[in-house]
């Protein structure tokens, strides 16, 4: 059995933002969908789980956007696991058009059982048949974030709503990107061109929280983050803009 999955994908206007590309929430989502598509092919998928009170978790993600695709453009989009650890395992994701690469990912995924709150041990999660190739969508390495931004600008609040909820009764994982680009103009956040994103999901959040942000911009990159009311991090964020990058 082979370990990528395959398919293709247009981007229709629910997947773009007022630049009419694919958003930088929106390629997160088709990642999370791709995921637990194969997944569930593979036999450990979401329906699998809710059966067992267990819940996919995600704990790290990154992204580079190569060059964001326009709406209506026919895209291909993979997925393929890596070898999994006790506890927690590697995801990675490619978006590309006619060999061309324009979005790549990774994701940190762990198994964690709704009753207890723990994380389960994941060894074998994946059918003994299929065969991991080890390849890599991205070769940059998660990094530990500072713990709490001190000397960073507050950008604004957020409360959560009911729409950023999922089935495990917290905040959704691409759902923090939105709300992220919702503290900025439209005008702002097009014209930093995120190229590169880097999400550390710190603690869980609940519907009816509010949330602060804030961040701190450097000459090659910009660390944000959301914090509870009682200043501790629910979320942190490191990404590159299109200026920085250069």
């Amino acid at each position: 059995m082979t370990d990528t999955y395959t398919r293709k994908q247009i981007i229709g206007a629910s997947l773009c933002d007022s630049s009419g590309r694919l958003g930088i929430h929106n390629a997160a989502d088709l990642f999370m969908d791709i995921a637990g598509e194969h997944a569930d092919l593979l036999g450990c998928g979401q329906p699998y789980l809710v059966r067992t009170g267990g819940f996919w978790l995600t704990v790290r993600s990154m992204f580079r956007f190569h060059k964001r695709p326009s709406m209506l453009e026919e895209t291909d989009i993979s997925t393929w696991p890596e070898v999994p650890g006790t506890r927690r395992c590697y995801r990675d994701y490619l978006l590309t058009k006619d060999g061309e690469t324009l979005v790549t990912g990774k994701t940190e995924w762990a198994i964690m059982d709704i009753a207890s709150g723990r994380l389960r041990h994941i060894e074998g999660i994946y059918p003994e048949d299929m065969e991991l190739s080890g390849k890599l969508s991205m070769t940059n390495e998660f990094v530990r974030f500072g713990e709490e931004l001190d000397g960073g600008e507050v950008i604004g609040t957020y409360t959560l709503k009911s729409t950023d909820i999922d089935i495990g009764g917290h905040m959704n994982n691409t759902a923090y990107l939105r709300a992220f680009e919702s503290l900025f103009s439209s005008k702002e956040w097009n014209s930093m061109d995120i190229r590169f994103l880097e999400v550390w999901y710190r603690s869980q959040c609940f519907e009816g929280e509010t949330l602060t942000a804030r961040r701190i911009v450097y000459p090659d990159r910009t660390e944000a983050g959301f914090f509870h009311e009682d200043g501790s991090c629910a979320l942190q964020l490191r990404y590159v803009t299109a200026q920085q990058e250069t």
